[in-house]
């Protein structure tokens, strides 16, 4: 795979967590807790994504502008943080959750910062 195909694979996973990581916050909110297996459900995806991020990082770094690099790194940092807020909220009740959904938006917001700057960096396809 040539690094422009890795890195739009990789963008395109990242606007899936984001949209995931926005639904999931959306029903927290609206709720007051999550279901144990929804939350975990989520933290797994983020944290594999993160582990791709990781393993693609050499290859992609020496490819990409340093505006690009830094933003795929916040990205990682990112998902790796709300992943560990997923992990905390086990209060009274073994089968729900309660997260701080301060902490998953100041994630969501900057996932959705770094998107977009790697959006407005990225490479233009030839038809």
């Amino acid at each position: 795979m040539n690094v422009d195909r890795l890195f739009r694979n990789l963008l395109n996973k990242l606007v899936n967590a984001q949209i995931d990581l926005a639904a999931y916050l959306q029903l927290r909110r609206a709720k007051g807790y999550m279901s144990v297996s929804d939350n975990d459900h989520l933290r797994e995806n983020l944290f594999e994504l993160c582990g791709e991020l990781r393993h693609h990082a050499a290859t992609l770094s020496s490819s990409l502008t340093p505006v690009q690099n830094e933003a795929l790194h916040t990205a990682g940092e990112t998902l790796a943080s709300a992943a560990v807020c997923l992990m905390t909220g086990h209060h009274d009740c073994p089968s729900f959750i309660a997260v701080n959904p301060d902490v998953l938006q100041r994630c969501l917001d900057t996932l959705s910062d770094n998107i977009q700057a790697m959006n407005k960096s990225a490479p233009r396809a030839h038809a």
